[in-house]
């Protein structure tokens, strides 16, 4: 690179700083790696115990130069070199214009709050390794009386980390990115190759037209993907292709085997659920075309709220396949594509009106199964239903709801009333199914395939998994799926780009203890003298309130359009709790700290005036400062004070917030929910919040599927149950590509949270062996009970029992009929042990002893419910549950108390 002494004037610098910043591609390269250099010193710094660290200019100019200023780099050839500026490099020499335009960057980059100069301008700080000291120094601030002197400390330490954010490869210019036609040229290829048989079921119901059939749907899919999808959706990732192509065709045609599962995995975010829901709702077409009625689809879930976020998503795609089918407004009987859901909750769900800008919900008095809109009740959608009878094309429902499902008349409506039964079977999220939950799942899937068998032996399912956080994706597909195979569907490295940053930190908590802070005169006695003390106790959760409210205060903030492509404030925190009874607590507790103002206790009072809000600001010590940008006599200078240029006492010790001083929305006191049983009230009441809430407390229950566009921060409170799931919780922030989203983790005292402290890079940057999932599908017990509803499930799926009398009594009586299912159980023992075997593998002994179990089961629920009565069990509680009401709970809790009582 060239060298010249010369200086560049106003004018000059100007005219380089508009060419660079048009150079938008070189813009971010240069910008990105500027910051990267600056949070790695910092990080380095931080990590050593030095929570005052800075990075030099001088380091990282020198860094700069290094990457960006050897004669190859894009950033001489296209900016320094470039018409626009070839004269002025040419008069003043390219390390001149280099130098002046790292300036201009520094100096962006502190306006736009990503930097912060500290003292002087030759050193600077990320806002993330402000925010590392703010949390390092900590206190449990509740009395604005007590000097913070005497108030406890709750952090031992700070960790910060940071790590590549990589997203697949999307968009019309980008050449690693799939158009549309490439996956659908591709199937029509395929299936116009006369050696491809079609999938059993096509040709049975469509003959030798199931090609025209494949054909005709591309046509529509063709027109979906120009038409039907928002304008950012101009392509395919390589991999959704791919898996477009590989699932749809895995489903159409004959070369689909029993034995073979699927599984789609990607970062969080980077469209998993169009990689399997468009070769479904393709596929859904197809079927339709043919006339296969029933159920074609089963998309699964772990978590309600999951399972009505995808919902939403699968009925704006629907609603697009059905307008462009000219079938808007058709009945559930005439749509082309119908959809489902099926779970406890179902009646909360609520879909924007395709008619209108109104809202869909289900009629209060739940007569109509089918949604109506608020805004003009002749908008109503047939299509889509909540009734768990309903045989639609496209079912989502949880896992426990199936488990139901295939043991009730429901189930055997939905899914076994038809004669082609359900062809794809997706299990989403699949890396929460660890433990008893994976096991469970697992044999509900066995169950599932065995009636599919039973239904329609010729016909093979189409298996699919999918999950963001999960290392040895085949071998545990091909487990809880019982298949000899799992083929995996990814985009590889060539496949992603690293777009952005995500930083984590990681607080440690001091031991719990009880402390005595003075008050009054007190403060100015000796500790044996104190007469007027505040008693109180730091407790791990102390430090997670203390970390709740500065979170949200102190984190960067952006409000939509402050950078190029940002539609969405980026300004809310979502918090993780692993217990139901904390969420209730720590929520309530942050937001009476922030209704008591706690945060104002280290609010900057940068403007002299009446504000006053931090107690222990020494104005005095600034009286003569004048601040840079007010141009007003000011409290502190206009950069955050240095101990050797501009020292401040409160802000060393961290209890002045200095970059709140002059940013409106982080002056503001936040509105804190929690979220717990599929509801999201207020902190501290039973009000619904609706979408009215800055920081978000919750379980588990929001982990997957949660996709707020606001939300910028995460945090996890305690030791993470496993590592692939604080992956998918930390992802719930920064869902756009740009986004530099932050996790906080509070760790307490017990080992756990002591190990995961030490190895915090688990989390930040995990192995491929702390992202495997454990799965012990074959475990003994969890089969036995599963093996018991079995039982159901045969006479649920079969043609050869009654399947309505045994769930409703006949017409003279209500309840099952266990005579009747005394009498099929004896008749079909025979093949209730074949159907076990099937199932679950040939252990006879095992099966025999199921048999004998239900066979007692059923004598239980002959007998009489006491010594003074001839009722048996099951008449008894048909009775209960005929009548209803108060009356039937009240003598079913004294026959309880009878049973407890040894009676």
């Amino acid at each position: 690179m060239s060298s010249d002494a010369s200086t560049a004037d106003l004018q000059t610098i100007d005219r380089a700083w508009q060419t660079f910043r048009e150079k938008r591609a070189v813009y971010q390269q240069v910008e990105d790696s500027v910051v990267d250099a600056v949070t790695d010193e910092c990080q380095r710094k931080i990590n050593a115990g030095n929570y005052d660290g800075t990075a030099a200019l001088s380091v990282i100019y020198e860094a700069f130069v290094d990457e960006h200023c050897n004669p190859d780099s894009e950033f001489v050839t296209e900016v320094l070199q470039s018409d626009e500026l070839v004269v002025d490099t040419i008069d003043l020499g390219e390390e001149t214009i280099a130098r002046e335009l790292f300036q201009r960057l520094i100096e962006q980059l502190v306006e736009d709050g990503q930097l912060l100069y500290v003292g002087t301008r030759q050193e600077v700080r990320t806002h993330v390794a402000e925010m590392a000291r703010y949390f390092a120094l900590i206190r449990q601030r509740i009395r604005k009386d007590a000097h913070y002197s005497f108030t406890p400390n709750l952090v031992k330490m700070v960790k910060m980390a940071s790590a590549d954010r990589k997203q697949p490869i999307m968009g019309r210019e980008e050449p690693e990115a799939t158009r549309f036609r490439g996956p659908i040229r591709k199937i029509n290829e395929r299936v116009r190759d006369e050696s491809v048989d079609g999938a059993w079921e096509l040709v049975d119901a469509a003959g030798p037209d199931w090609r025209n059939l494949v054909h005709e749907t591309m046509e529509t899919m063709s027109e979906f993907f120009d038409d039907g999808l928002t304008e950012d959706f101009d392509s395919l990732a390589a991999y959704q292709a791919r898996a477009f192509k590989d699932l749809y065709l895995d489903a159409v045609t004959a070369e689909s085997e029993q034995s073979r599962s699927h599984v789609v995995t990607a970062s969080t975010g980077g469209g998993k659920t169009e990689a399997f829901l468009f070769p479904t709702l393709a596929y859904c077409l197809t079927a339709e075309k043919a006339n296969i009625s029933g159920n074609k689809a089963l998309l699964t879930y772990p978590r309600r709220d999951l399972c009505n976020n995808q919902f939403e998503r699968a009925f704006d795609y629907i609603t697009e396949l059905n307008r462009l089918e000219g079938a808007l407004d058709a009945s559930f009987e005439d749509a082309p594509l119908t959809l489902s859901i099926q779970h406890s909750s179902r009646r909360q769900v609520t879909l924007d009106c395709p008619h209108c800008d109104g809202e869909l919900s289900v009629p209060d008095e739940y007569k109509e199964k089918h949604f109506e809109c608020s805004a003009d009740s002749s908008h109503t959608v047939e299509y889509v239903t909540v009734d768990r009878a309903a045989s639609a094309d496209v079912i989502v429902t949880t896992q426990n709801s199936l488990h139901r499902r295939m043991m009730d008349n429901y189930g055997r409506e939905a899914f076994w009333d038809h004669p082609y039964p359900t062809k794809f079977l997706v299990l989403d999220e699949v890396h929460i199914y660890t433990d008893q939950a994976g096991m469970n799942v697992s044999n509900v899937v066995r169950r599932f395939k065995q009636a599919l068998r039973k239904k329609a032996s010729q016909q093979s399912p189409t298996l699919v998994a999918s999950s963001a956080t999960i290392n040895n994706a085949e071998d545990f597909t091909r487990r809880i799926f019982d298949t000899k195979e799992a083929v995996r569907i990814n985009p590889t490295d060539e496949e992603q780009d690293t777009l952005s940053r995500e930083h984590f930190l990681f607080v440690k908590a001091t031991d719990p203890r009880e402390v005595r802070i003075p008050v009054g005169d007190s403060m100015y006695e000796p500790s044996e003298d104190w007469s007027e003390v505040s008693q109180s106790t730091a407790t791990n959760l102390s430090c997670m309130i203390q970390i709740a409210f500065a979170f949200f205060h102190t984190m960067r903030k952006e409000r939509a359009g402050d950078r190029p492509g940002l539609d969405d404030n980026k300004d809310r925190v979502l918090g993780f709790v692993d217990s139901i009874d904390s969420v209730s607590r720590l929520g309530g507790y942050v937001q009476e700290a922030e209704n008591d103002g706690l945060y104002k206790f280290r609010m900057p009072d940068a403007i002299l005036g009446d504000r006053g809000n931090n107690p222990d600001c020494p104005r005095d010590l600034f009286r003569g400062a004048t601040d840079d940008e007010y141009e007003e006599t000011a409290v502190c200078e206009s950069m955050p004070p240095n101990p050797n240029v501009n020292p401040c006492p409160v802000y060393q010790d961290g209890e002045c917030w200095w970059t709140m001083r002059d940013r409106e929305m982080d002056l503001e006191e936040m509105t804190v929910a929690i979220h717990k049983s599929g509801r999201t009230k207020r902190a501290g009441s039973e009000a619904p919040a609706g979408d009215d809430w800055d920081q978000l407390i919750t379980t588990s229950a929001l982990e997957v599927g949660f996709d707020h566009a606001s939300i910028i921060g995460t945090f996890q409170y305690r030791a993470p149950r496993n590592v692939p799931g604080f992956l998918q919780r930390k992802g719930r922030g920064g869902r756009d590509a740009r986004d530099e989203p932050i996790t906080v983790v509070v760790l307490g005292s017990t080992p756990t949270d002591s190990y995961y402290f030490h190895h915090s890079n688990y989390l930040s940057d995990p192995s491929d062996k702390h992202l495997e999932i454990p799965l012990d599908e074959n475990n003994r017990f969890i089969r036995a009970e599963h093996m018991t509803a079995s039982l159901l499930d045969y006479f649920n799926v079969t043609d050869r029992v009654d399947a309505q009398r045994l769930f409703s009594g006949t017409q003279s009586a209500t309840g099952p009929d266990i005579g009747y299912l005394r009498q099929m159980f004896e008749k079909h023992r025979q093949e209730l042990s074949i159907w076990l075997s099937q199932t679950f593998g040939d252990d006879s002994d095992e099966i025999e002893e199921v048999l004998a179990q239900f066979e007692r089961y059923l004598d239980y629920l002959d007998e009489e419910i006491d010594d003074t009565s001839e009722e048996a069990y099951w008449e008894f509680f048909a009775r209960m549950v005929e009548s209803g009401g108060e009356s039937a709970l009240q003598e079913i809790d004294e026959q309880i108390e009878k049973v407890g009582d040894g009676r």
